[in-house]
């Protein structure tokens, strides 16, 4: 079973449990600041793989302690989707909010946390 650690008080905790039961902190909230840099445009992919990849690792870092995902995802139809995909799931609240990387068109900024 997967393990996670309490940024708070060190407490080692399984991945299931969403609430500390030493400081009460809440864990999906608690952040190191990381970013996290993914290039899903690339190495061939097509929209749909792009999507998926961009699905999947949100999921996945959702669950550590990383503040944002940078996604290099181009200036063409990947990035296009990937901001339709983004928009929705921050209207659903699965992220906090996106934006493009600075001035740098071909990369996406996901605040997770």
């Amino acid at each position: 079973m997967a393990a996670r650690v309490c940024l708070s008080c060190g407490m080692t905790l399984s991945e299931t449990v969403r609430v500390c039961p030493k400081c009460d902190n809440e864990l999906d909230n608690q952040t190191d600041g990381s970013i996290i840099t993914v290039d899903i445009a690339h190495n061939g992919e097509k929209p749909h793989q792009a999507l998926r990849k961009l699905s999947d690792l949100i999921t996945d870092a959702l669950k550590g302690n990383a503040q944002y995902l940078r996604f290099i995802v181009g200036n063409g139809v990947i990035r296009e989707e990937a901001l339709v995909s983004l928009s929705a799931m921050e209207r659903r609240q699965t992220i906090r909010s996106f934006s493009e990387d600075g001035a740098n068109r071909g990369a996406l900024l996901v605040r997770l946390k």
